[in-house]
């Protein structure tokens, strides 16, 4: 049975299209991205709003993706910037709207290993 997995999973790796590939995860292409996770009560919705506001008046981001993940409502915002240089301060900017103790976690990245947690762990 083994032996006729492999080339089957082999052969099925090849096959995929390379966008399959290109598009691991919400942070792949995204410049900041903000996840917002849920304790089976559903997200902080007050803070998903400001961010989405505050994202939206930015001028430095070009663009904003929502991706839906759970049955609750969590969501990942995926924001794509102008310049390199709008990541580091998109992150600064999310990272002080977000409350202490959110409803639900939040997780806020960005390239160059940038990572914030609320609640902190």
């Amino acid at each position: 049975m083994r032996s006729f997995l492999l080339p089957l999973l082999g052969f099925l790796a090849l096959a995929a299209p390379a966008s399959a590939f290109a598009q691991a995860g919400p942070g792949a292409e995204c410049a900041v991205s903000v996840r917002f996770g849920s304790y089976a009560m559903g997200i902080d919705q007050a803070a998903f709003e400001r961010v989405r506001g505050l994202l939206a008046r930015d001028r430095g981001v070009r663009g904003v993706e929502a991706q839906r993940w759970g049955r609750e409502g969590e969501t990942t915002l995926c924001v794509r910037t102008r310049r390199p240089a709008d990541a580091r301060r998109l992150f600064g900017r999310v990272k002080a709207v977000l409350p202490a103790r959110p409803r639900g976690p939040i997780t806020v990245e960005a390239r160059g290993g940038l990572r914030f947690e609320a609640p902190r762990q």
